[in-house]
């Protein structure tokens, strides 16, 4: 019989974080319980139980972790952006336009932001870990400071996605990209 290599607790952890994230996108925030997390884990509640005492704990995890994919993907568009000022809020702003999500990042992202609606510190949470966009964004010296207004324009046009609230074609979001922050690069 050939040994199973053990996980690192971070592994484990990173697939109880995993595993609560698509229970989440298949049935929203109220299909997210631990019992339904544990059923699709290799692992026991008590390991579950260990990294997450309690579903609080486990929706901050999600939290920080849904961020932490957020932040990593704006700044691989970014990247790619020969202009340094804003970059992050171009980046962002793009990553909008270009990635509308599939039904799972719809409902995952419905469940994220009732989750936080429903708990304050879940949306601080979510602040803090994507603030370090902004933090390592230069000013343009101009005074040109067009960050907010596209940050807050990537948001409306997340929350249409998620809600439906307007059909936006790829050729309307190529419009709006180009319109805001340019052609990608």
């Amino acid at each position: 019989m050939i040994p199973v290599p053990r996980r690192t607790a971070e592994q484990t952890r990173q697939l109880i974080l995993d595993t609560a994230i698509a229970v989440a996108a298949e049935g929203g925030s109220l299909a997210l319980t631990l019992d339904a997390v544990v059923e699709r884990l290799p692992v026991s509640k008590g390991a579950l139980l260990h990294h997450f005492p309690t579903k609080a704990a486990l929706l901050e995890g999600m939290i920080d972790e849904l961020a932490r994919q957020h932040v990593e993907e704006v700044r691989a568009e970014a990247a790619r952006d020969p202009e340094p000022y804003n970059r992050n809020a171009r980046a962002a702003m793009r990553v909008s336009v270009d990635n509308p999500g599939d039904e799972k990042d719809l409902v995952l992202g419905r469940a994220a932001l009732v989750a936080c609606a429903i708990d304050p510190a879940l949306a601080r949470r979510w602040r803090a870990g994507t603030d370090v966009l902004a933090e390592d964004d230069p000013v343009d010296p101009a005074g040109r400071d067009d960050a907010l207004m596209l940050r807050l324009l990537a948001n409306g046009l997340w929350m249409s996605d998620l809600f439906g609230l307007f059909d936006v074609t790829p050729d309307q979001r190529r419009a709006i990209g180009a319109l805001l922050t340019g052609p990608a690069k």
